[in-house]
């Protein structure tokens, strides 16, 4: 991961750097922490989080990136984009590991009130860049808009054709 954050660094634009891992860390047993540590030292200015875990899930990694970060002194901005289905149950390698994956995950798409939830509680965290990746659909992103209204200030025109969710 490194070296790609560093070679990304010679274009002179900011780097972002996420990786697919859940609180347990990589698949070589590099911490969470650790991980953001890592991405942040070698020179990127986003840190977090992306695809294969729930947003719960994922920002539980979250959690535990910023708990490393902090305790060597970084302070990168924090980003989540995390799959749009509950899998609490998944194993290290997150969805991949179930037995639906990839041919029957619907019964497990989260609801535009999981999605405001989940923006509210990476807020709080401390997250920045809230987003989402497979599964996500545009009513979840809606409902992210509507969870982080007060912090944006406005909200784009799609919210105007329907009630808002209520995470």
């Amino acid at each position: 991961m490194e070296w790609g954050i560093e070679v990304c660094k010679e274009s002179g634009k900011v780097v972002a750097a996420t990786m697919c891992i859940g609180p347990q860390g990589d698949l070589h047993g590099v911490t969470a922490g650790d991980c953001a540590v890592r991405m942040c030292q070698a020179g990127a200015r986003l840190v977090g989080v992306n695809c294969h875990f729930d947003p719960f899930v994922a920002l539980k990694t979250m959690k535990k990136m910023k708990e490393g970060l902090e305790a060597a002194g970084l302070s990168p901005y924090l980003m989540c984009q995390p799959i749009g289905y509950l899998t609490p149950d998944a194993g290290k390698q997150g969805h991949i590991d179930l037995p639906e994956f990839p041919f029957a995950l619907e019964p497990r798409i989260m609801t535009r009130f999981d999605a405001h939830r989940y923006a509210k509680e990476a807020l709080d965290l401390g997250v920045r860049y809230i987003g989402g990746c497979c599964g996500f659909q545009p009513y979840h992103i809606r409902a992210v808009t509507e969870a982080l209204k007060e912090e944006s200030g406005k909200l784009p025109e799609a919210c105007k054709k329907h009630l808002p969710s209520r995470g």
